[in-house]
């Protein structure tokens, strides 16, 4: 078979790759969404990427299984979706043509939802996006086909493709291990996915049809594939169970900073309203009695019952011991005002300068822990 002949015959499956199409301009419109609401083109924050779909291992596992799906439509940069968006629409108005308009948009979507399964499994504690895993198996399914039905297509045809295809895999699998943040377990799930697809799938350019789809090897691929997505996703740690214990632990910790930090502006307000004559002593010890001291209590008491990640636990730990020295020094300020004896007001002032020590240990090591990774 010469080259216009195969050029014929697969314009003449799909005369204009529309699929391709929408989906680069489906992908763009989504991006400059999320660009409109981050402003930021170049990295698109990883919060926002969660609220939008992200393949997020905590929230899948609790039952947001579209977020396999969503993902495929996200990307986290303007290069991330620049190099995606090129590398389908160059392998895709081939691939769409070899398989029909359906059977490339079931190779695309199945490989990438393949691929974000493998990224669940390989890694549980970040956000993965991206249409990579998609692309990857829409290569992966041009790859099939040239080793399935080679002589369907002509010597320089099949040379040029098989050369593009697997420099394009070399070269991305390459960088994916080199370079920090790049999925590759989606990539390598993505091809996988492409290329039994594209196995079950491949049908000579003459045949009548471009993909039998009731056919034993057809059917077959399909089932393949839905059979590896789930041993993945059996096999995947489960992480929602820590996910929730560290989101409770988190919230406990804001809503203590917020009240810690209320309790400190009142006490300051007080001891000026003492210094100004605008309040007595006697009303000053109702409110250290009957106010400050019962809500220094409740939040170490928040904090004692709290379960923290093992990594936050020193810091639990120690904020429990902060907030149990605020407590004595607003105690011992209460048993000055009490005795009028002025070893209870220094007794204070030590106690804080104690308390601020210990918050300021704490931000050292948090600081450290934080340049050692």
């Amino acid at each position: 078979m010469n080259y216009d002949t195969f050029a014929n015959l697969l314009f003449s499956r799909v005369r204009r790759a529309d699929v391709t199409l929408a989906l680069v301009i489906i992908n763009a419109i989504i991006f400059a969404l999320l660009v409109a609401m981050s402003r930021n083109a170049m990295q698109i924050p990883s919060d926002l990427l969660i609220r939008a779909g992200g393949n997020f291992a905590p929230l899948v596992q609790k039952g947001e299984l579209w977020r396999l799906f969503s993902a495929l439509f996200l990307h986290g940069g303007l290069l991330h979706v620049g190099l995606n968006m090129f590398a389908l629409y160059q392998a895709g108005q081939v691939v769409e043509r070899l398989f029909g308009r359906l059977g490339f948009l079931v190779i695309y979507v199945g490989a990438g939802l393949l691929g974000n399964l493998a990224s669940l499994w390989w890694k549980q504690g970040s956000v993965s996006v991206g249409a990579s895993g998609a692309i990857f198996g829409v290569y992966g399914a041009l790859l099939a086909y040239l080793l399935l039905q080679r002589g369907s297509v002509p010597g320089e045809v099949f040379r040029e493709m098989r050369s593009g295809t697997l420099g394009f895999i070399g070269y991305s699998l390459f960088a994916g291990f080199s370079l920090p943040g790049i999925d590759n377990a989606a990539h390598l799930g993505g091809l996988a996915g492409g290329m039994i697809l594209g196995l079950a799938f491949a049908e000579p350019v003459v045949s009548s049809r471009p993909v039998r789809w009731l056919s034993p090897r057809a059917l077959g691929g399909v089932l393949v594939l839905v059979a590896l997505g789930l041993t993945l996703w059996q096999q995947t740690p489960e992480v929602v169970r820590r996910y929730q214990a560290d989101s409770a632990y988190q919230q406990t910790l804001q809503r203590f900073v917020l009240d810690e930090q209320e309790l400190l502006r009142e006490q300051a307000a007080l001891m000026d309203s003492l210094r100004q004559r605008r309040l007595t002593e006697a009303a000053a010890l109702e409110v250290l009695e009957h106010d400050f001291l019962p809500r220094w209590e409740r939040l170490i008491n928040q904090l004692s019952g709290a379960t923290a990640p093992a990594p936050s636990e020193w810091q639990r730990h120690e904020l429990v011991a902060y907030a149990s020295t605020r407590r004595d020094a607003v105690k011992a300020l209460a048993q000055a005002f009490e005795t009028r004896q002025m070893v209870w007001v220094e007794r204070s002032r030590a106690l804080q300068v104690q308390a601020d020590n210990i918050l300021l240990q704490m931000r050292l090591r948090h600081s450290v822990e934080a340049g050692a990774r």
